[in-house]
């Protein structure tokens, strides 16, 4: 843009009548000098900033480079500071805000990261990565919709990407809607057979619809190919527990109902029968006295 300056002076100087009218001698020596100089300035100024943004690209690149390091390097909080730098001295870069928004994701700062995200598709409309990405942190704020959305923008702009095709996978898990699950999942691992992620998903779809022995298999290679996945391990275990073969219960022996016992008859020679006996007698004794003195008294009176 500096040069923009300066070449109408150098076109006035060698187009002015009022110059050409002087002398000829005198005049074009200076106008040459005037024009060298003057394109040495502009040549000088461009050159500059050329330098310095190149400069400042380079120091962006240093900083994308170094974060990507930090990243790999499990150093996450580092990595970011650096990503920020990069997007300072680069910020119309979509691939550094989805970089960064990358690292949110891992973090689980999905608004942080939906954020990145959303700045990258600005900038690269037909980036079906960044897509992808919102898609998945919106979904894990439990935009289920949004994510929806975004993940099928993304699998229009790039059909069948097994990373895409997982991710909607599990927005169709989370909406119980298994059989689309299932067969996002089915097509991503013909792409990719061997992701671990993509096998364990399919496996905890065919657990909700109670289908064990599918799942078994996906665990297993899972296991395989990832000897350190407790979490699957613990999921396997749990599948084979379904599928073994239920104890059959053992029927309780049929109940016998007791023999009764007959009922004893009363004893008539206890101790209360004979107490009561000899008190009946006492009493029969003493009204046959009465009867019988009665009768005598009766007697003497006649």
């Amino acid at each position: 843009m500096v040069a923009f300056i300066y070449w109408p002076a150098i076109d006035y100087w060698l187009r002015n009548d009022e110059h050409e009218k002087r002398d000829t001698q005198f005049m074009a020596p200076t106008r040459l000098l005037t024009t060298i100089a003057v394109s040495l300035i502009c040549a000088a100024q461009i050159s500059t900033g050329f330098a310095q943004e190149k400069k400042k690209a380079a120091g962006g690149g240093g900083s994308a480079a170094r974060a990507a390091e930090l990243a790999q390097a499990g150093a996450m909080d580092e990595a970011l500071v650096e990503y920020g730098k990069a997007i300072e001295a680069s910020p119309k870069q979509a691939a550094l805000y989805n970089q960064r928004g990358g690292i949110y994701l891992a973090q689980r700062k999905f608004t942080e990261a939906a954020a990145d995200f959303t700045k990258a598709v600005e900038l690269m409309p037909k980036d079906h990565a960044a897509y992808s990405n919102r898609g998945a942190a919106l979904n894990e704020l439990n935009q289920s919709d949004a994510a929806l959305a975004d993940l099928n923008k993304a699998l229009e702009l790039k059909p069948n990407e097994p990373r895409t095709l997982e991710r909607r996978g599990l927005v169709y898990h989370k909406q119980k809607n298994y059989e689309a699950a299932l067969a996002d999942y089915n097509k991503a691992l013909e792409a990719s057979p061997n992701s671990t992620m993509g096998l364990g998903r399919r496996a905890d779809t065919y657990v909700a619809l109670k289908q064990y022995a599918e799942a078994k298999p996906d665990l297993e290679k899972a296991l395989q190919l990832r000897p350190d996945d407790f979490n699957a391990e613990e999921r396997l275990r749990f599948v084979n527990a379904q599928l073994a073969p239920r104890p059959v219960a053992t029927p309780p022996p049929p109940t016998v109902a007791p023999t009764p016992k007959p009922t004893p008859k009363p004893q008539l020679l206890t101790r209360t029968n004979v107490f009561i006996a000899i008190g009946a007698l006492i009493v029969l004794f003493i009204i046959v006295m009465l009867i019988a003195k009665a009768m005598m008294r009766k007697r003497d009176d006649y």
